[in-house]
């Protein structure tokens, strides 16, 4: 299956979620930039809100897209242990790599939403929202996130994650929705026909 575009597959997810449909107890979180398109098209559908959540990845010295953690906009890290021992990074490089992300990350998260501050989602339903998971290290921060404005539940919801990452994940949340979570497995653009860049101007046309 490829997905003409992040909108089409949003479409179809929207299709998974049916029993979350015009509830008040429910929003979308979505992961920026890519994550903001799907979610817009899901919500349209549901006709439930939703808002962004972030979190950034730190990567590995000399390959910055090989994710080794993933900081949250408080400063937590989530760490996948197996990639930083094998590359044998200190805790000193992630700490300065946090540093110098969260800055960014919370910039970032003040020009999307206006402010870094959430409420609480006591007896709300939480569910993160991404165009594709790969290693899943930026999705465990968000949940971690998540967690701690104490939601009845929080789910994942995706168009395609990778086969390993999603039994990972489904240990963390209440539950992953999805469409393709196949081998082989070499990005999340493979099952895309546009997976073109997203634009700040579009995320924030998008959330307002």
């Amino acid at each position: 299956m490829l997905f003409k575009n992040r909108f089409e597959a949003g479409k179809k997810l929207a299709g998974k979620l049916v029993q979350f449909k015009e509830r008040e107890d429910v929003i979308l979180f979505a992961v920026p930039k890519g994550g903001v398109v799907v979610a817009k098209a899901i919500s349209d559908i549901l006709k439930v809100p939703f808002d962004i959540v972030l979190a950034k990845k730190i990567g590995a010295p000399f390959n910055s897209e090989f994710a080794i953690a993933a900081v949250d906009i408080t400063g937590d890290v989530v760490v996948n242990q197996d990639n930083a021992e094998y590359l044998m990074v200190s805790k000193e490089y992630i700490e300065h790599q946090k540093i110098r992300v969260l800055d960014t990350l919370r910039k970032q998260l003040v020009k999307y939403r206006g402010s870094v501050d959430y409420e609480t989602l006591l007896n709300r339903v939480a569910i993160i929202v991404d165009d594709g998971i790969a290693t899943g290290a930026t999705t465990k921060a968000c949940i971690r996130f998540l967690s701690k404005l104490n939601p009845r539940q929080i789910y994942i919801a995706t168009p395609v994650i990778a086969p390993s990452t999603l039994k990972e994940l489904e240990k963390d949340c209440d539950g992953v929705f999805y469409l393709i979570s196949s081998e082989p497995f070499w990005a999340v653009g493979q099952f895309y026909v546009d997976f073109s860049d997203v634009s700040d101007e579009e995320v924030q046309k998008l959330l307002n």
